[in-house]
């Protein structure tokens, strides 16, 4: 069995790197970016999380082995929800809600990839192959055999809100809702036209994926494969292959699959292929501690930074483009490995845990607030539309780990975005210094409310 320990040596050679990713389009209208570390926090604050753990006690459990337990037990529940649901719950009015619901026809809404309106024949022809009226036609029980998108609706190509204005271009495709990763279980409601795309229900959100992305499963898959033993990837971009070293697929930090068995510092885990049926085979892969844990890992500061450490200074993705993270998924990959449930997006987030409202105070009384009532490294700050993670003070000002797009700026009347685009540790107020930075959109004047891990 692996030990914390183990754990911890196997993360030394880790902390900080992340995965490779490719090249990413340039920035959208009325936005602009600036050299790296082109913001004073930037320069000024280690981008290395375990700097902030070491300020106190590294070392010490954040919460309870007993109720680190029953959380643990609760993310299975939910992980696993879709295979237990008798019935979707879905209504067409949700399902097709961009499509005006069942309603007969619909309107193009946002631009398309050539920056330009959706017209209405491709617009009816995206909704005549989401077959509303069919829905529901399918109730199955399957599993995702690699990382694959989640959609709003059939189809890859994009939707974006207003390519001319800042933060409604590239990348904020409107239709992409989430990255899933492989060894997802899915409640299958609804299948396209074409076939091509199956509607279906996760624990944390419903949508659209590639039906060859799934695989479907039978009773014997689903009790080998919900075997109460489970582990969690803990690097981005690592090869899954079988016992004969052939590549299966790719799992990412925040994947978890079961547990075959043990040996040493390596555990064999069972990966989700799909067979010439489409129907869901287990394969055996191994894997060392440096790429994945036994689930859940005692949550400490120190455990928290070096998991975080494998995401900074990743490209930002919203909705997990590219396989990229997001705010909210940066923070749900994060606590994963603890067993610990986060919901899919920011305000889900906010609530999941003791939320303590910041509405009524000024920015010096939040952060007053913050250092109070807030526990480095289990503690969410949130504002609408983003989340973060407290890492406590640092030379005497709070300081915050998150994936975010940029900051608003203001020049003539114009608003657009000083891009950081990636995971970065920051003060509350970043990019106080520059001069088209309005003090009423930092993001510590638009905090709302933090969410703080303590279970009573």
């Amino acid at each position: 069995m692996l030990t914390l320990g183990l754990f911890l040596c196997c993360f030394v050679a880790l902390a900080g790197c992340g995965a490779q990713r490719g090249p990413k389009a340039g920035p959208g209208a009325g936005e602009y970016a600036g050299p790296a570390g082109s913001i004073a926090d930037l320069r000024k604050l280690p981008q290395d999380l375990l700097v902030y753990a070491r300020q106190g006690d590294p070392g010490k459990r954040l919460l309870s082995p007993a109720e680190q337990a029953r959380q643990d037990d609760r993310f299975n529940r939910l992980f696993f929800g879709p295979w237990e649901a008798a019935r979707g719950s879905v209504p067409a009015s949700e399902a097709f809600a961009v499509f005006g619901g069942l309603k007969k026809p619909s309107k193009p809404r946002g631009w398309a990839e050539n920056l330009l309106p959706w017209s209405q024949e491709n617009w009816d022809k995206l909704a005549a192959n989401a077959a509303r009226e069919s829905y529901p036609s399918r109730l199955d029980k399957a599993i995702t055999v690699r990382p694959t998108v989640l959609r709003e609706a059939p189809t890859h190509r994009p939707r974006f809100s207003d390519p001319s204005k800042a933060g409604q271009g590239y990348p904020f495709d409107l239709f992409q809702y989430s990255a899933l990763p492989v060894g997802m279980p899915l409640l299958v409601l609804h299948e396209s036209a074409d076939g091509a795309w199956l509607y279906v229900e996760t624990g944390l959100v419903a949508g659209w994926v590639p039906a060859s992305d799934t695989a479907l499963t039978d009773g014997a898959f689903r009790s080998r494969y919900k075997n109460g033993s489970y582990a969690v990837i803990v690097r981005d971009d690592v090869p899954l292959r079988d016992r004969a070293g052939r590549y299966v697929t790719t799992g990412h930090l925040g994947t978890m699959l079961p547990v075959l068995s043990t040996s040493g510092s390596t555990l064999t885990l069972l990966v989700p292929v799909r067979d010439t049926q489409g129907r869901a085979v287990a394969v055996a892969s191994p894997v060392s501690a440096s790429d994945a844990v036994l689930k859940p890992i005692p949550l400490t500061p120190e455990a928290v930074a070096r998991l975080g450490n494998v995401m900074m200074g990743q490209p930002y993705g919203w909705g997990g483009y590219l396989q990229d993270r997001d705010c909210s998924q940066a923070m749900r990959d994060l606590f994963v490995p603890f067993g610990l449930w986060l919901p899919r997006n920011s305000s889900a987030q906010a609530k999941a845990w003791r939320f303590v409202s910041f509405v009524k105070a000024s920015p010096s009384g939040k952060e007053s607030v913050i250092e109070e009532e807030g526990v480095p490294f289990a503690t969410l700050l949130w504002l609408p539309g983003h989340i973060t993670l407290y890492l406590g003070t640092y030379k005497g000002q709070p300081v915050m780990f998150h994936d975010m797009w940029g900051i608003r700026t203001e020049e003539r009347g114009r608003e657009g975005r000083h891009i950081i685009g990636r995971a970065v540790v920051t003060s509350l107020r970043p990019g106080a210094e520059l001069a088209d930075v309005r003090k009423d959109n930092l993001l510590l004047a638009r905090m709302r409310g933090m969410s703080v891990l303590r279970y009573e």
